[in-house]
């Protein structure tokens, strides 16, 4: 009793509890509901008229109302009312497009106010960032304004603007350039309008006195805010062009860097120029910046910034239909279906379906937003199609077609006649009660909805003993329910199409029914068999046959498929036949038996015999006329790679024998054969080469197959490279001795040679560094011979240094032949052991250590760092060497005199002033004791070298700067 108490408890509640949930979902749906509303509830105003729309890239922009504190996050197409306030954040973009057709870019971190005012005239107020303004297309210009200062636009120009929020630094707060059309710059100050004009091409900046000016060096392609559109593979060249103005007494150079980020961290490219106007890079998809400095007397004098937006769309890709694709139809028009890859950027497309290839002739013409279409209204006809992507993107439009392609509309004729299969004409059919399924088949039609079937004992089909439907392509009866007597029956069939039309009926065939299984097939060869001609006498044809004795049996060969063309026949008893003779071709055979007491004629399938031709011979490669054999190296034959061959009979013959030297089966298209040791080979004879493809048996499918023989001649001659006798393989020189008595290498040739080049490389560097090149490669690969001598002093200017080398000698012989000895054993090697090094360079110093504006606002501080270090004992000079923090070479010097070094940055140039500008440098210095080798009183060669010692120093350079615009100061209204 409990325990159904308890149930009947759980029951009751149940119902209860989901109600409950129920309107917790319910509630919780409304709440969500009218949180939307209520979010974007400020969105649109119901009392006033917009004045413009926007728009925006890769993230959303804000709007602030003119008489409310709180910003909207705008949605695209967001109308924009008087006095609305947009507000850009990092990487966003957006476009503001007046209802009166002027546009206004803003970049990111950008703040902008815009106006209307009651004359209609458009204003828009700059608080701080970059914009673009373009009134090309519009009815009348606008006017920006920034920091006090008025900038009316005319029609049809556009202009770029930058401009600081911050307004208490001395540093310039505004710039303007006018891209197109002319402007006209209007300021205010005290109480005073100063108005002047500008025009295409011209950058002005706002100056620490107040004023305008015109920059020192002007950008005049790109512009400021450049988005370039391309749709090639790979990398956009941009052309970069410029023009300065020069003072009478100190021109102006140019300093052009090309950035992947706005702080200038990682320059892409740098250009400095003291006379050229104009340079091109080439680059990649994605956003750079670009910096122009004004530079005099190595000083920045004045400096022009912008920003590059390449952007690569590729042009769309016509995919279906594939070209000359045809669409068929009877009664009703298809849907064709057209699809195309997407274009990036591309907001739309341009379907064009033209009667003519040219595309003058156009039959449709509709504008696309997706990358495919269905086309239900062309006729029959052949049509021609492309697709055009519309840009938004500097307002291009329409812009770089695709290909152009075509495809046909075709209206079918009639339905094509179907073709009977199974059972065989004049086949015999076994309707045993006991027998499997009694199988019609035929082929397979694409408009075929529905097959029917008749059987009937007469040729015409009247009054059918079987009618029957189906979907397939093939119809299996009982033999109890096909209940055919014996003898002659006959059988066709026809089909309708979904759209009702009936084809005619196939040819009606013949077939026996009979109780019983009488057998009468082909064996060999199977069908399809490939024979080579020299095989086909050999080749056995046979068959099974169990037929009563009244059928008489004739082996049938024809030319082709229906037996129309029989070339040879012949009447046997025998189950066999062999000794034909046959050209290359294919052919069809089979067995025919006739009954000599009534019609009945029972006829095996048809099966195929393919006789073959000779294989090609190959094409022969490699050796040419002449074959140079080396001694380590197997000399590689080549040939062409033949049709159907498994393997190549290949053979060499001394020319004057007809038994070959050397002979092999190769199972590819080459083999190498060692021609330099062998005594079957002579030096400088002449021999010839044959090659013969080879196709090997396929029981059951094919013969073997030979090719026909290919041959050609060459003349052997055997290379004996350069030798070198001095210095001996791996010999070990004394260090001091190769500085104070320096080996002479020695080397010899067997042949006389036309030129020669010694080559000694230090290889134990990375890369390895040439130490000896005699003569230069100029000479030696010029026109004139140029040879080496046979004896070379294995000397420099500082004496060979600690390390291993090796001597290569390249060299040609007066016919042409390479006799050089690159190969590894013929290379000659030795090393040069090291003398005790000198001592350890102690005490590294730089001073400063650090050298920053901290430093550098210290009055009586010199512009310079001084590195020193203490001298080491016995050294004559000293290597220094500065490297930046990864780890790449900035300066290497020999310090002759004295223990220190100075970087005076007063002195050095501007490339040198940028790399030693900013970071944690190492420095290196190594103690060195020269000798006088020759005894002409010079310290000339480098006897030892001390211990490598490192230390570091930092600099941190202050350069001008621009002003860093983060966007508005107060960019949420608190």
């Amino acid at each position: 009793m409990k325990k159904k108490t308890k149930s009947r408890l759980r029951n009751s509640l149940f119902v209860p509890f989901c109600a409950a949930i129920l309107v917790c979902v319910l509630g919780a749906a409304a709440n969500s509901f009218l949180f939307y509303k209520n979010f974007f509830r400020a969105l649109t105003k119901l009392n006033e008229e917009p004045i413009a729309t926007i728009t925006f890239k890769y993230k959303t922009a804000q709007r602030k109302f003119l008489d409310r504190v709180v910003w909207d996050r705008l949605r695209q197409n967001s109308p924009v009312y008087n006095g609305d306030t947009i507000h850009t954040s990092n990487f966003s973009e957006a476009t503001i497009w007046f209802s009166d057709g002027n546009i206004m870019d803003l970049s990111e971190n950008t703040m902008a106010q815009v106006f209307l005012s009651e004359e209609k005239a458009l204003r828009a107020e700059l608080s701080g960032g970059s914009a673009v303004l373009d009134s090309s297309d519009a009815q009348e210009g606008m006017t920006l304004s920034s920091n006090g200062i008025s900038v009316r636009l005319e029609k049809g120009s556009s202009l770029s603007a930058k401009s600081s929020a911050d307004k208490s630094s001395a540093q310039k707060n505004l710039s303007l350039q006018v891209m197109s059309g002319k402007a006209s710059v209007q300021k205010n100050e005290k109480g005073e309008e100063k108005l002047f004009a500008v025009g295409e091409g011209d950058s002005l900046v706002l100056a620490e006195t107040g004023d305008f000016k015109e920059t020192a060096v002007k950008m005049l392609e790109p512009s400021q805010n450049a988005k370039i559109l391309y749709h090639s593979d790979g990398s956009k060249k941009v052309d970069f062009k410029w023009k300065t103005e020069n003072s009478d007494s100190d021109k102006i150079s140019t300093l052009l860097l090309v950035s992947s980020d706005k702080n200038f961290k990682d320059i892409v490219y740098r250009f400095f120029s003291e006379k050229q106007s104009g340079t091109a890079f080439d680059l990649k998809p994605g956003i750079y910046y670009w910096k122009l400095s004004a530079l005099q007397k190595e000083e920045e004098k004045d400096s022009q910034t912008g920003k590059i937006q390449l952007i690569q769309s590729p042009l769309p890709e016509l995919l279906v239909p594939v070209p000359q694709y045809e669409f068929n139809y009877r009664t009703k028009l298809p849907a064709v279906r057209l699809i195309w890859t997407e274009s990036p950027y591309a907001t739309s497309y341009r379907l064009e379906i033209a009667s003519d290839e040219k595309m003058k002739n156009l039959v449709l013409d509709q504008r696309q937003n997706l990358t495919s279409a269905i086309i239900s209204t062309l006729k029959e006809g052949t049509y021609w199609w492309r697709v055009t992507p519309y840009y938004t993107v500097n307002k291009i439009g329409l812009s770089s077609p695709s290909e152009i392609k075509s495809f046909s509309v075709r209206k079918k004729g009639n339905l094509p006649v179907p073709e009977v299969l199974v059972p065989l004409d004049n086949g015999i059919v076994n309707t045993e009660v006991s027998a499997k399924g009694i199988s019609f088949s035929w082929k397979y039609e694409d408009d075929a909805a529905k097959y029917t079937i008749k059987i009937a004992d007469n040729p015409n089909l009247s009054s059918p003993k079987i009618k029957r439907q189906t979907s397939e392509n093939y119809i299996t009866f009982d033999p109890k329910e096909l209940n055919l007597a014996d003898g002659k029956w006959f059988w066709a069939v026809n089909y309708v199409d979904d759209e009702g039309n009936v084809s005619k009926s196939s040819e009606v065939r013949a077939f026996y029914a009979m109780k019983g299984s009488p057998e009468q097939h082909t064996i060999e060869p199977v069908d399809g068999y490939r024979s080579a001609q020299s095989f086909v006498p050999d080749t056995k044809f046979t068959w099974k046959r169990n037929l009563p004795e009244n059928f008489e049996t004739t082996f049938e060969l024809s030319s082709d498929k229906d037996f129309s063309n029989i070339i040879y026949s012949e009447q046997t008893k025998n189950s066999s036949l062999r000794g034909l003779n046959l050209k290359p071709g294919t052919y069809f055979w089979r067995i025919n038996s006739k009954s000599t007491t009534d019609e009945m004629n029972l006829i095996s399938s048809a099966k195929t015999f393919v006789v073959l031709d000779s294989l090609e011979a190959p094409e022969l490669k490699n050796p040419g006329s002449k074959a140079v054999a080396r001694e380590t190296v197997p000399y590689k034959f080549e040939w062409e790679e033949v049709e159907d061959a498994d393997f190549y009979k290949f053979a060499i013959y001394r020319a004057d024998s007809k038994n070959p030297v050397y002979e092999e089966n190769v199972y590819g298209t080459q083999v190498g054969v060692d021609m330099f040791n062998p005594k079957e080979f002579a030096d400088k004879s002449n021999y010839r080469w044959q090659v013969q493809a080879q196709s090997n048996a396929v029981p059951g499918i094919s013969s073997r197959r030979t090719g026909k023989l290919a041959e050609k001649s060459f003349y052997l001659v055997k290379l004996r490279p350069v030798e070198v006798a001095v210095p001996s393989q791996n010999a070990k020189i004394n260090g001091a001795d190769a500085i104070l008595n320096p080996v002479t290498a020695k080397w010899n040739s067997v042949d006389k040679v036309k030129k020669a080049q010694f080559v000694l490389t230090k290889t134990d560097e990375n890369p390895p560094k040439t130490i000896i090149k005699i003569p230069s490669d100029e000479e030696f690969n010029g026109k004139k011979n140029s040879v080496a001598p046979s004896e070379v002093l294995l000397d420099t200017a500082d004496g060979l240094r600690a390390g291993n080398y090796e001597i290569i000698v390249y060299a040609e012989t007066l016919d042409g032949i390479d006799i050089s000895n690159t190969d590894k054993k013929k290379r000659r090697a030795f090393t040069v052991l090291p003398i005790e090094p000198l001592e350890k360079t102690q005490n590294l110093e730089a001073k400063p250590a650090v050298f920053n504006r901290e430093y550098l606002s210290v009055k009586g501080n010199p512009k310079n760092i001084t590195l020193s270090w203490e001298k080491v004992p016995m050294a004559t000079d000293y290597f220094l060497t500065i490297k930046d923090k990864k780890g790449r070479v900035l300066l290497e010097k020999n310090v002759k005199n004295g223990t220190s070094y100075k970087i005076d940055f007063t002195a050095i140039s501007p490339e040198e002033k940028l790399l030693f500008s900013k970071g944690k440098f190492s420095w290196s210095v190594v103690g060195v004791r020269r000798v006088d080798a020759d005894k002409d009183g010079k310290l000339d060669k480098i006897l030892q070298e001390g211990i490598v010692s490192e230390s570091v120093f930092e600099t941190d350079i202050p350069t001008p700067k621009k002003s860093k615009a983060k966007g508005a100061a107060n960019p949420y209204g608190k």
